[in-house]
Order: structure tokens, then C-alpha cells, then sequence
């Protein structure tokens, strides 16, 4: 045989052979199975190298039997991971600390007697560690750029070599050469939240938790500007650039917190209120719900989620919450959703919605409210409150109002009947009211309660007022201001 075909079958035999644990040599006794890996070597330095998870393939083969699965330890055979697949993508660990290792990835096939071959295959990975990423997030249209120290920051963070290799993230509030403020990689998003003392240490809670983390976050400034710092940390200890956000942050100045979600003209019904309340409300803030800037398509004062907004508001124990409630305002539905905890820690709010006409007459959004349902006319026409018409009180002490503007429309209501079980209901007051159609104007003799109340069953007490019409359209008789006393001072408390 000529010199040449002898290196042909060298190579053959070397080729069929070489991938058996990385060029390692003899064969096993035949009682036991055989392992090979489908490379014997991987050459790759710098920035070639694979990222840290890799795709891994082998077999196996059995002279006396068949195989019936595997073995995979990625920690030098200190611990094995059973498998009946020929192939994984596994995500390798580098050491603490370090931005590349050439790690071992071993295997060992088991056979259908249960026997495992004794001298496992084995190929190292050249891996290099990439840097996590991170992005901070939030809700279309509910990314407050003022609010009170309740705040909600949401992200989304990314690592090359598979979400399992990022460890967790780093946040910093106003200055990131303080001690940072560590949390797990499975918290994605999380509220600040100052206590009722506003110091500069607040609670952290993780998404929709309810119970605070142990530690607190220090660094929170008030009536001022704060900067939310965070970034990615790998288990290798590689960091994420970092991203930031920041809001104003208001200190509250009172107990009391007047909410304007007027959609349009909001200063008229906010500065009648004040001014006929300022003998006994000396001091409120404010909360402008549905202040919306186009520039940022974004509510600028209305917290991001209904959790958060109840945090809001658990640093007040009254509320004045006034609304020209439509199809494009979200009063009733937020409120519902928002208040329980403040009632049930003892607040009380007086809430005027003026209704407009596309409101449904039933919805889940009253259910904190005296109304069972609104009222409407039975041929369908629009009610409304003509010039001089009268809001008449059920208890004749109280004030009667009069009409001192036309009210285009207006959605008196049914009051709650029964109890809920924690609350009773009572109507306080109801309108003269009149129907507007083809044959002109017509007395309108249905439902018209427009003010009810909420009681308490726990001590008896108005929790809530609710007040179906603007009440700067009801001064006729120059006696709003004493309209005002009796709801806020004498029947709320305030």
C-alpha cells in the first residue's frame, strides 16, 4: 500500500475518534457506556469568545444495550442534571468578579441497565461576560411629573448571555456616591414612599406588595426636584449603564386634600370653594387629577396605577374631590378603586361631580357612592335646572340653594336603599328640575335627589357627601357659603 493511503486512514481513524472527551484516549471496559462530544476543541480569544450561554450537543453508544439518557454537570462534576435530550443551551456561570473563563461543560451517558460511563466527555467554552442592560418604563399616558411622596418606577433590563445571568439592580435617590439600595432581579418595579414624619428615609415596596422591604432608602428631598438612579448588576458583577428619571416632589402642608379633576374651567368651582370655606379650612393642597400635558402626552399629577394613588392619599384625612365627570374623565372609576383604605382608616371626602350626558345611568364606578343608580327621563329628553329653580333639603334647617345659571344638564339620582353591610345611605337634598324637548319646556316629576350621604356603620358618622351639581351654579340665594358649613364643617367634620 503506497505511503499516502496510510496518512488517509490514520486521519479516518484519528477523526472518528478525537471527539471522545476532548482527544483523551481509551476506550472504556464494554460493560460500560461511551460518551462523545460533538467538538473535541473550541478556539476562540477576545472579544470572539461566546457570550455565557452556550449550545452543548453530544451522544452516546452502548455495545450491550441502548442509551437511555444523560448526565450534565457544569460544575466540574460536583453535581449532574439528568436529560434524555442529546443537546441544551446552558447558561455558564463565571466567577464572581471576572469578565471571561474557559469553563468545562461534562457529560456521561447511562445506559438501560443503569450503568454510566466512567470517564465522562467533556469540552471547554471560551465564554466572556456581556454587560446587562436596563430601561426605565411606565404606563401610557401615567407618568407623573409632580406628586406627593408616593412615587412608582417601573423598568425592564436585558443580559445577552440570558435573563438568568442578571442578579439584580442598584438604585440610587438624588446621589449615586451615597450607599446604594439593593434589590433581587425578580423585583421589577417599585413605590418610594415617605412616612407621616417626612424625613429623608422612606419605604420601598416591590410591585404590588403591601408590605415594605426591611431597608429604606435614604436621600428624598422635598418640594424639590428628585433624580431615581438604577442600574443592572450581572452575577459576574458586571454593571448596566445608568438610567434615571426624575419628578418633583411635593410635602404635603395640611390634612386635607382638594382634587381637582375639573377637565375644563378648574379654577371657577376650586376658588368658590375656598373662598366660602376659609373660616374653618385655613389650609388644603392640591391635586390637579386631570392636568394633562400634550408636550408629554401624560397626566402630570395623577399617579400611574390605582395602588399608588391610595398610597397618595393615605397622607390626608379629608378630601374635597370636585369633577365635570364625562366620558373622557376617569373621577368615579379612580375613585372607586382608590378610596377603600382611605375610608377605612377613618377619611371623610365631599365629592361634587357635575355629570355630563354621556354617562351611563348604571356603572360598578358608584358603588363607593350613595347612588344605586341615576336617574333619567321617561321619554328620553334632557334634564336640566332652569334660572331660579331650587335645591330643596329633606331636613328644612338645612340651607335651600337656588339656581343662579342655567344647568344645561343634569343627572339627579336614585340613593342606595339598603345597606352594604358597612355603610348606610340617607338623601340630603333634592333639585326643581325641568325636561327640555319639541314642545318646549316641561316640569320633570321623577327621581331628583342630587346630594346623598354616606354613613359609616362602625360609628355612625358621614364619611361621604355626594353632590350631583356644580355648586358655583347654585348661589342664587347668596347662601353657598352656608351650604358649604353644614357639608364640610358640621356633617364631615372637617
Amino acid at each position: 500500500m503506497k505511503p499516502s493511503n496510510y496518512l488517509f486512514l490514520f486521519f479516518i481513524f484519528t477523526l472518528l475518534f478525537s471527539c471522545k472527551k476532548g482527544y483523551e484516549g481509551d476506550i472504556n471496559s464494554i460493560s460500560n457506556p461511551e460518551t462523545f462530544m460533538a467538538v473535541s476543541k473550541i478556539e476562540r480569544t477576545g472579544e470572539n469568545r461566546l457570550t455565557t450561554r452556550v449550545d452543548a450537543y453530544w451522544w452516546g453508544t452502548s455495545e450491550k444495550g441502548f442509551i437511555t439518557g444523560y448526565e450534565v454537570s457544569v460544575d466540574s462534576m460536583k453535581t449532574w442534571v439528568y436529560t434524555t435530550k442529546t443537546d441544551s443551551s446552558i447558561l455558564l456561570l463565571i466567577p464572581f468578579g471576572n469578565d471571561t473563563a474557559d469553563l468545562p461543560i461534562f457529560v456521561r451517558a447511562i445506559d438501560n441497565l443503569g450503568q454510566k460511563d466512567l470517564t465522562p466527555a467533556s469540552l471547554i467554552y471560551p465564554v466572556r461576560n456581556s454587560a446587562p442592560t436596563i430601561l426605565l418604563t411606565n404606563i401610557a399616558g401615567k407618568k407623573p411629573t409632580k406628586s406627593f411622596p408616593a412615587v412608582h418606577f417601573y423598568w425592564a433590563a436585558n443580559d445577552a448571555d440570558g435573563l438568568q445571568d442578571l442578579n439584580g439592580f442598584e438604585v440610587y435617590l438624588n446621589d449615586t456616591n451615597t450607599t446604594k439600595y439593593n434589590l433581587s432581579n425578580s423585583i421589577l418595579d417599585i413605590t418610594i414612599m415617605s412616612d407621616n414624619s417626612f424625613s429623608d428615609s422612606c419605604f420601598v415596596f416591590a410591585g404590588t406588595k403591601t408590605k415594605a422591604l426591611d431597608a429604606r432608602i435614604y436621600g428624598i428631598k422635598y418640594n424639590a426636584w428628585n433624580v431615581f438612579y438604577i442600574k443592572a448588576v450581572d452575577r459576574a458583577g458586571l454593571k448596566s449603564k445608568f438610567v434615571f428619571d426624575s419628578i418633583f416632589i411635593k410635602k404635603p402642608v395640611s390634612k386635607t386634600l382638594f382634587i381637582n379633576a375639573y377637565l375644563t374651567s378648574r379654577n371657577t368651582p376650586q376658588n368658590f370653594i375656598s373662598t366660602r370655606t376659609i373660616s374653618f379650612l385655613t389650609s388644603f393642597d392640591t391635586l390637579y387629577l386631570n392636568n394633562f400635558s400634550t408636550a408629554l402626552s401624560t397626566y402630570t399629577e395623577q399617579s400611574p396605577d390605582v395602588l399608588t394613588q391610595a398610597r397618595v392619599f393615605s397622607f390626608f384625612d379629608k378630601i374635597i374631590w370636585i369633577s365635570d365627570e364625562g366620558a373622557t374623565s376617569n373621577t368615579l372609576a379612580l375613585a372607586q378603586q382608590s378610596t377603600n383604605q382611605f375610608f377605612e382608616n377613618g377619611g371623610r371626602m365631599f365629592m361634587m361631580c357635575n355629570f355630563g350626558s354621556d354617562i351611563p345611568n348604571e356603572s360598578e364606578s358608584f358603588g363607593f357612592t350613595p347612588i344605586q343608580r341615576l336617574a333619567s327621563d321617561s321619554s328620553g329628553l334632557t334634564i336640566r335646572m332652569n334660572l331660579n329653580d331650587e335645591l330643596k333639603p329633606y331636613n328644612n334647617t338645612w340651607p335651600t340653594l337656588k339656581c343662579n345659571i342655567i344647568i344645561s344638564s343634569v343627572k339627579p339620582f336614585f340613593t342606595q336603599s339598603t345597606s352594604s353591610g358597612t355603610s348606610n345611605f340617607d338623601s340630603l337634598y333634592k333639585a326643581s328640575l325641568i325636561t327640555l324637548g319639541p314642545g318646549g319646556a316641561k316640569p320633570y316629576f321623577g327621581q331628583s335627589n342630587v346630594v346623598s350621604k354616606r354613613i359609616s356603620l362602625k360609628n355612625n358618622k358621614t364619611v361621604l357627601v355626594f353632590m350631583s351639581l356644580p355648586i358655583q351654579s347654585l348661589n342664587g340665594n347668596n347662601n353657598a357659603n352656608l351650604f358649604l358649613e353644614k357639608i364640610l364643617k358640621d356633617e364631615l367634620e372637617f
